[in-house]
């Protein structure tokens, strides 16, 4: 999602902040070597903040465009179109180098990768090749940037179960690409959205198809990947889909969205978080092409369509044009936000299961399921509850966006707060010292009533989102 500000000169329209919580020791909130501490409720990112009020970011006034979370690593464009990056970089995914960096005016002397890695920093190869980026996404090791013309640049590496996979799979090409880089078989293509999963991407193109690439193991590419040849998988292909709209992503599941609304899955089914039905092959444990998820065909949702799609390890979130949220898949650790399933379902989804049969099996729901929301906060009833009974058609609190991390979620309402649920047990709910929230919670933070939230990110074990002052 573009900054919805944008276009407005600086000096009339405020800023995008970031603020940030959950896991830090890895780098992932970008703090410095001296914050690695977990962040328990959301916090404004000092750095940025004060990059804001020197005009860093663009000249006075301007802020940050997008922001997008990895698996711990963060993304950042500013109002320049500059990407910032920090986290881990064992595998490349910031694009620029950690390691072994001299220090301008210190000959012989050279910065700790640990400072490199903790701090927000520029994608210096960008800037110099005047690039504009307008989007970012990020998989566990993998970025891939959209610039305004719509071309791609793509940085760091895929891995497979086995271990590193590699980059771009041709013969003689490092496994690991620590700066950004065109890819070859795009030269004739413009893209105009991204979706990334744990080890693979999707590239949505100006004329609706979609090009996939990545680690193919679990069938996330759409096509079948032979063992032997996996590294092929690297190599870019196109689906057979057209006229697509939007594309999305889980760790190891795909979709895409047509222009009439219908939803294609693929990819690892294995707590049904694909959300295709039994009889259209949903019993099994991979969809290994694209299928339609019938349930959310806009004659099953009045008429309206999903418009954005975002999935976790074993789950995924499905956002309609009226501000509902419907989730499928794993809901043990109340990933689908439903609060506690009391029945376990067979593979089929037909029967309750035995206690015996139980005891070795994982709760999920197969069929996309409607989650509810609080109501909109007033002074009144500044955190009131979901209300009980079935959830309310069009909702009550209609949401804009939703962000699905390994086992948690984040979704914006259109009222500008966000909310939490899930599993975390590194902070990254943002609830303070609760590790699980059955439902939809919203988020309390120092001064958070001054904030409108505008968009957000979840990742492995970090969560961002960008405000903007009320």
């Amino acid at each position: 999602m573009l900054n919805p500000l944008r276009g407005i000169p600086a000096e009339f329209r405020p800023a995008q902040h970031l603020f940030i919580f959950g896991n830090g020791e890895m780098a992932q909130l970008g703090l410095g070597v001296d914050m690695l501490d977990e962040i328990r409720r959301p916090k404004l990112h000092t750095w940025f903040e004060e990059a804001i009020e020197e005009g860093r970011l663009g000249g006075a006034g301007a802020g940050i465009e997008k922001a997008c979370t990895g698996g711990m690593h963060t993304l950042v464009i500013d109002e320049m179109g500059r990407i910032w990056s920090w986290g881990v970089n064992d595998n490349a995914s910031l694009g620029r180098l950690t390691a072994n960096v001299p220090i301008p005016d210190a000959p012989g002397e050279f910065f700790q990768t640990e400072v490199l890695e903790t701090q927000p920093m520029l994608v210096q190869s960008l800037v110099d090749e005047g690039f504009r980026a307008v989007t970012v996404a990020a998989g566990d090791s993998i970025s891939v940037a959209l610039d305004v013309d719509g071309q791609l640049r793509c940085w760091g590496s895929f891995r497979s179960s086995d271990g590193l996979l590699g980059f771009d799979g041709r013969l003689g090409s490092a496994q690991q690409q620590f700066t950004p880089a065109p890819i070859e078989d795009f030269r004739k293509e413009k893209f105009i959205s991204l979706a990334c999963g744990t080890d693979h991407v999707l590239a949505l193109t100006t004329d609706g198809r979609v090009w996939v690439w990545g680690n193919g193991q679990q069938a996330q590419l759409g096509r079948k990947i032979i063992e032997r040849r996996k590294t092929n998988a690297l190599r870019p292909e196109k689906l057979a889909l057209k006229k697509v709209v939007a594309v999305g992503s889980g760790s190891y599941h795909s979709f895409a969205i047509d222009v009439k609304g219908r939803v294609f899955a693929w990819g690892l089914n294995s707590m049904k978080q694909t959300g295709v039905a039994a009889e259209d092959g949903g019993s099994e444990d991979i969809i290994t092409a694209p299928t339609e998820v019938r349930a959310l065909h806009p004659d099953q949702l009045n008429g309206e369509k999903v418009i954005q799609i975002s999935g976790g390890e074993h789950h995924t979130l499905f956002l309609v044009s009226d501000g509902r949220v419907y989730a499928c898949g794993r809901s043990d650790g109340f990933e689908l936000g439903i609060g506690p399933v009391e029945s376990l379902q067979d593979v089929n989804g037909d029967h309750v299961m035995s206690s015996e049969d139980q005891s070795h099996m994982r709760a999920y729901v197969a069929v996309p399921t409607l989650v509810a929301f609080p109501p909109v906060p007033t002074p009144e009833e500044m955190n009131p509850d979901v209300p009980e009974g079935p959830p309310a058609i069009p909702p009550i609190n209609p949401v804009s966006s939703v962000h699905a991390g390994t086992h948690h979620n984040l979704a914006v309402s259109r009222a500008g707060y966000v909310y939490s649920w899930g599993t975390g047990n590194q902070s990254q709910l943002g609830l303070g010292n609760e590790e699980e929230a059955e439902r939809p919670t919203r988020l309390r933070y120092k001064d958070g009533d001054k904030w409108f939230i505008r968009s957000a990110g979840a990742g492995g074990q970090h969560c961002i989102f960008l405000a903007t002052p009320k």
